[in-house]
């Protein structure tokens, strides 16, 4: 057991049975044993960790007459005046945006949302969106807005604990290096790090920017990523039994 440490219940990353389906990927960072773990969408072979590198603004009304649209991105301000009408206010919003130098050497893009009222700003894989702000000023009435922070990439699982030697391994306190080729559990049951909030049975979330701590796993669904696993224990130790069901 001593290249185990001593788990009081298990460890982070632990499978559970036989029956599971682990495939590999290289590490674009660090990434702790138990960790969900993301790709970008139609890539499978590089893994990062949970990023909050989509942002999404919605209004809570359109722009009106006289209206200036102000948004900043990591301290990066754009700011648009209202022209013609509501649909080419938020379509030249959108494109000062792009056009920024700073934005767009940062890799950061917007795009429109699901509705006109909306815009999805993006950073690249495996970065963070530090902060975002929308205000509306001036004009005869101004729109508020809405921010809701979230990933564009998907979950691919569960960063796998292994012990072997030559590697600085640590349990449950270490995980995988950047450009290791790590284990990713795609489907099966494996120990997770989770929220005190869950227990047996409960649908289960990677924490994103909702109720939380980043890296962990939770059963609130506010503004976190749905998995589509479920939990198969209660909380122990900081930890429980998580059933991972496949890339979502």
């Amino acid at each position: 057991m001593a290249a185990y440490g001593t788990p009081d219940v298990a460890i982070a990353g632990l499978l559970i049975g036989a029956d599971n389906d682990v495939e590999s990927a290289i590490a674009q960072e660090d990434i702790a044993f138990g960790a969900p773990v993301y790709g970008p969408v139609g890539v499978f072979n590089k893994a990062y960790n949970a990023h909050k590198d989509k942002v999404t603004v919605t209004l809570s009304a359109d722009l009106v007459t006289s209206n200036v649209i102000t948004t900043v991105i990591n301290g990066t301000s754009v700011a648009t005046t209202f022209a013609t009408d509501h649909a080419t206010t938020m379509t030249t919003h959108i494109a000062a945006i792009v056009a920024n130098s700073t934005l767009a050497t940062a890799g950061i893009s917007a795009a429109a949302g699901a509705t006109n009222r909306a815009i999805i700003i993006s950073g690249p894989a495996g970065v963070d969106i530090a902060t975002v702000t929308c205000v509306v000023t001036l004009g005869a009435s101004q729109a508020t807005s809405t921010i809701v922070f979230g990933t564009n990439l998907l979950c691919l699982g569960v960063a796998v604990f292994i012990q072997t030697g030559g590697k600085d391994f640590g349990a449950g306190t270490s995980g995988w290096k950047n450009k290791d080729s790590i284990n990713i559990l795609r489907t099966g049951m494996i120990w997770v790090p989770a929220e005190s909030t869950v227990s047996d049975k409960k649908a289960a979330y990677a924490v994103i920017s909702g109720t939380g701590t980043i890296g962990k796993f939770t059963n609130i669904a506010t503004n976190n990523y749905d998995i589509g696993g479920y939990f198969r224990s209660n909380l122990s130790g900081g930890l429980a039994v998580l059933e991972v069901r496949g890339i979502k």
